[in-house]
């Protein structure tokens, strides 16, 4: 039986099993954001008759949308078999993680693959009607065909294919909308490393481009012409007010949550206040946001950010689970000091089960952190370049997501934290190997 094989059944009996736990129904379990990209997908979102207004939809990319629309017209809005089709495509994206570490080092395929088929983080998302199972499937697909481009002759077929599924991680997230440039300067140097004609760089480099851009041409044109804005959603300016900013201000204000959004809602008001254009509305919150950042220690800001970053990478993702979210405690987002959150958790007697938890998810986490800060190193000693290249990734969406708190967003890069513990996997069982034989030998 091949490696992906056990993978893609390990990955998807996990995730069927998480499912069968699972109190599925859709009034308790579908909650947040979730609610948003059921109801949408009710109302045929980003479809003719769609039910929602323009201004809810160039907040969102259509993507999810309509994935989540095909998927309740063929089920019949049957939530359990929804998300165990969506277990099936986190299982391939399992594989897709397994064989992107294939082509970069063989030795690390399999303990990769295993890593992302029992990873608490993808098994939970798998699990949730977001636009994360489906983004995760589509940017590591785009990665797994341009690592094929370098591996096998520089073929076009498969920089046609690493374009169009990162235009469609990009349909589906406006996240990676900066990456298809990002990706040329990559792209071109490494084509120069191999010494190709200019006309082969800039064959490769178009039809990447063009490719990549097609899925949100639509979109991207009628924002230029229509809305006098280069962006593909009108989140950028709330997400910078509404997550960014509070962030920051709980750290250098030391308040709560709530009162910092106050104190956005001010300077909004001071500003001028909001119009009916969700795009001017959204350079406005950017500005705002900007203002009263450019008024903050930047030692706070770099706080705030590296802060969220390590806590988002370190934190173990079971606490996300609906299961453990309903546990009586206090939520660490409002809280906003660790200190006090931690304090609050131990000496409070009501949250005994979440504190266990808690403790458990902290030696688990432990376990990842040290795999991680050793695989980091193996990899910067034997492969500078490699090892450049995937912390720019993991700073890039660490730099994007600002100073808001949750593991999930270090989903984007989750296939590079795999990687990276299994070279630490490797070396350690490795190492156990030689001294086994070192000593059988004496």
């Amino acid at each position: 039986m091949s490696y992906g094989l056990i993978i893609f059944l390990l990955a998807l009996s996990t995730r069927l099993l998480n499912l069968l736990l699972q109190d599925l129904n859709i009034e308790s379990y579908i909650f947040e954001d979730q609610v948003m990209y059921w109801e949408w997908s009710l109302k045929r979102a980003y479809l003719s008759g769609s039910e929602i207004s323009n201004t809810l939809l160039t907040e969102r990319m259509p993507g999810s949308f309509l994935y989540f629309e095909l998927l309740q017209w063929i089920t019949n809005k049957n939530l359990f078999i929804i998300l165990f089709i969506q277990a099936i495509l986190d299982s391939f994206t399992c594989v897709i993680i397994s064989n992107c570490a294939y082509l970069i080092n063989y030795k690390y395929k399999l303990y990769t693959g295993l890593f992302a088929a029992f990873s608490p983080l993808l098994i939970i998302i798998s699990a949730q009607v977001l636009s994360d199972s489906l983004f995760l499937f589509t940017f590591t697909s785009s990665l797994y065909f341009l690592l094929k481009y370098f591996k096998f002759n520089f073929s076009n077929y498969y920089i046609v294919l690493s374009g169009l599924f990162l235009g469609l991680s990009t349909f589906t997230r406006a996240s990676t909308f900066p990456l298809i440039f990002l990706s040329l300067p990559i792209i071109y140097f490494v084509m120069k490393s191999f010494k190709f004609k200019f006309s082969k760089i800039s064959l490769a480099l178009g039809l990447f481009v063009i490719v990549a851009l097609f899925p949100v041409s639509n979109r991207l044109f009628d924002n230029i012409f229509y809305n006098n804005s280069f962006s593909l959603t009108s989140q950028t300016g709330s997400h910078a007010a509404y997550w960014m900013v509070p962030g920051v201000l709980t750290i250098s204000e030391n308040i709560d949550r709530d009162t910092a959004v106050n104190i956005v809602n001010k300077k909004i008001e001071d500003f001028g206040g909001l119009t009916t254009n969700p795009y001017s509305d959204s350079n406005i919150l950017l500005n705002v946001s900007i203002n009263i950042l450019s008024d903050q220690n930047i030692l706070h800001i770099a706080y705030a950010w590296l802060r969220a970053s390590s806590v988002n990478t370190i934190v173990s993702p079971i606490l996300i689970d609906n299961r453990v979210r309903n546990l009586k405690h206090t939520s660490f987002a409002n809280e906003g000091n660790i200190n006090n959150w931690l304090t609050s958790i131990f000496l409070n007697k009501n949250y005994l089960d979440y504190r266990n938890i808690i403790i458990v998810a902290s030696i688990l986490s432990l376990i990842s952190i040290i795999l991680f800060i050793m695989g980091s190193y193996i990899l910067f000693r034997n492969d500078f370049i490699l090892g450049v290249l995937a912390f720019l990734i993991i700073i890039y969406f660490c730099l994007i997501t600002g100073p808001t708190l949750s593991p999930k967003y270090c989903i984007p890069y989750a296939p590079i934290i795999f990687y990276l513990q299994a070279i630490a996997l490797e070396k350690l069982l490795s190492f156990k190997k030689q001294s086994k034989y070192a000593k059988n030998y004496k």
